[in-house]
Protein backbone atom coordinates (compact mmCIF):
# COMPACT_ATOMS: atom_id res chain seq x y z
CA UNK A 1 0.00 0.00 0.00
CA UNK A 2 1.59 3.72 -1.09
CA UNK A 3 0.26 6.94 0.36
CA UNK A 4 1.38 9.91 -1.16
CA UNK A 5 -0.03 13.70 -0.89
CA UNK A 6 -0.02 15.16 -4.94
CA UNK A 7 -0.50 18.56 -4.22
CA UNK A 8 -1.17 20.53 -0.74
CA UNK A 9 -1.14 24.17 -1.35
CA UNK A 10 -2.76 26.46 1.06
CA UNK A 11 -6.37 25.14 1.68
CA UNK A 12 -6.42 22.33 -0.69
CA UNK A 13 -4.50 18.49 -1.05
CA UNK A 14 -5.19 16.00 -3.20
CA UNK A 15 -3.76 12.49 -1.64
CA UNK A 16 -3.82 9.09 -3.06
CA UNK A 17 -3.90 6.27 -1.11
CA UNK A 18 -3.09 3.16 -3.86
CA UNK A 19 -3.10 -0.30 -2.70
CA UNK A 20 -3.01 -3.38 -5.95
CA UNK A 21 -5.60 -2.35 -8.50
CA UNK A 22 -7.27 0.52 -6.44
CA UNK A 23 -6.77 3.78 -5.42
CA UNK A 24 -8.79 6.42 -3.28
CA UNK A 25 -8.01 9.54 -3.67
CA UNK A 26 -8.61 12.38 -1.33
CA UNK A 27 -9.80 15.84 -1.80
CA UNK A 28 -9.55 18.11 0.77
CA UNK A 29 -10.49 22.22 0.31
CA UNK A 30 -12.02 24.54 -2.75
CA UNK A 31 -11.92 22.66 -6.17
CA UNK A 32 -11.96 25.62 -8.45
CA UNK A 33 -9.69 27.26 -11.42
CA UNK A 34 -6.96 27.28 -9.97
CA UNK A 35 -6.85 23.46 -8.56
CA UNK A 36 -8.87 21.87 -10.72
CA UNK A 37 -5.37 21.10 -12.89
CA UNK A 38 -4.48 19.15 -9.46
CA UNK A 39 -7.22 16.81 -9.75
CA UNK A 40 -6.97 16.45 -12.73
CA UNK A 41 -3.45 15.25 -13.09
CA UNK A 42 -4.14 12.91 -10.07
CA UNK A 43 -7.42 11.51 -11.25
CA UNK A 44 -5.86 11.05 -15.18
CA UNK A 45 -2.53 9.89 -14.07
CA UNK A 46 -4.03 6.77 -12.09
CA UNK A 47 -6.99 5.95 -14.63
CA UNK A 48 -4.31 6.09 -17.16
CA UNK A 49 -2.14 3.69 -14.96
CA UNK A 50 -2.73 -0.04 -13.80
CA UNK A 51 -5.58 0.86 -11.74
CA UNK A 52 -9.18 -0.69 -12.19
CA UNK A 53 -10.83 0.70 -9.54
CA UNK A 54 -10.77 4.85 -8.18
CA UNK A 55 -12.64 6.09 -5.33
CA UNK A 56 -12.67 9.91 -5.15
CA UNK A 57 -13.72 10.98 -1.17
CA UNK A 58 -14.85 14.80 -1.74
CA UNK A 59 -16.25 14.58 2.11
CA UNK A 60 -14.03 17.09 2.43
CA UNK A 61 -14.76 19.34 -0.12
CA UNK A 62 -15.36 22.83 -0.13
CA UNK A 63 -16.25 25.10 -2.89
CA UNK A 64 -17.70 22.61 -5.66
CA UNK A 65 -18.91 23.76 -8.91
CA UNK A 66 -18.06 23.95 -12.21
CA UNK A 67 -15.04 23.29 -12.23
CA UNK A 68 -15.27 20.63 -10.18
CA UNK A 69 -17.61 18.92 -12.40
CA UNK A 70 -15.48 19.21 -15.20
CA UNK A 71 -12.87 17.80 -14.40
CA UNK A 72 -15.01 14.61 -12.65
CA UNK A 73 -17.12 14.43 -16.07
CA UNK A 74 -13.28 14.69 -17.75
CA UNK A 75 -12.10 11.46 -15.82
CA UNK A 76 -15.34 9.74 -16.06
CA UNK A 77 -15.03 9.74 -19.63
CA UNK A 78 -11.67 8.75 -19.62
CA UNK A 79 -12.38 5.75 -17.14
CA UNK A 80 -15.11 4.43 -18.89
CA UNK A 81 -12.49 4.35 -22.34
CA UNK A 82 -9.74 2.65 -20.12
CA UNK A 83 -12.55 0.36 -18.31
CA UNK A 84 -11.63 1.99 -15.12
CA UNK A 85 -14.03 2.17 -12.54
CA UNK A 86 -14.69 5.52 -10.96
CA UNK A 87 -16.78 6.05 -7.90
CA UNK A 88 -17.76 9.45 -6.13
CA UNK A 89 -17.72 8.60 -2.51
CA UNK A 90 -19.00 11.00 0.65
CA UNK A 91 -20.56 13.37 -1.78
CA UNK A 92 -21.52 16.43 0.53
CA UNK A 93 -24.90 17.60 0.20
CA UNK A 94 -24.39 20.55 -1.36
CA UNK A 95 -22.03 19.08 -3.92
CA UNK A 96 -24.67 16.63 -5.17
CA UNK A 97 -27.09 18.94 -5.03
CA UNK A 98 -25.30 20.68 -7.97
CA UNK A 99 -24.58 17.38 -9.80
CA UNK A 100 -28.31 17.01 -9.53
CA UNK A 101 -29.44 20.53 -11.13
CA UNK A 102 -27.31 20.28 -13.98
CA UNK A 103 -28.46 16.80 -14.67
CA UNK A 104 -25.29 15.12 -14.51
CA UNK A 105 -25.91 12.56 -11.57
CA UNK A 106 -26.42 9.74 -13.97
CA UNK A 107 -22.77 10.50 -15.71
CA UNK A 108 -21.08 9.24 -11.64
CA UNK A 109 -21.51 5.84 -9.67
CA UNK A 110 -22.02 8.18 -6.39
CA UNK A 111 -22.13 7.20 -2.80
CA UNK A 112 -23.79 9.88 -1.27
CA UNK A 113 -22.62 10.94 2.83
CA UNK A 114 -24.34 9.48 5.20
CA UNK A 115 -26.21 11.84 7.99
CA UNK A 116 -24.21 11.53 10.74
Amino acid sequence: MTSMTLRREDDFSVTVLRHADRAVVYVSGDIDLSTEGHLRQALLSLIGGRVRKVIVDLRDVGLFGSDALRVLAQAQRVADVADVSLILAAVPRGALRIIEITGMVDTFNIRRLTPA
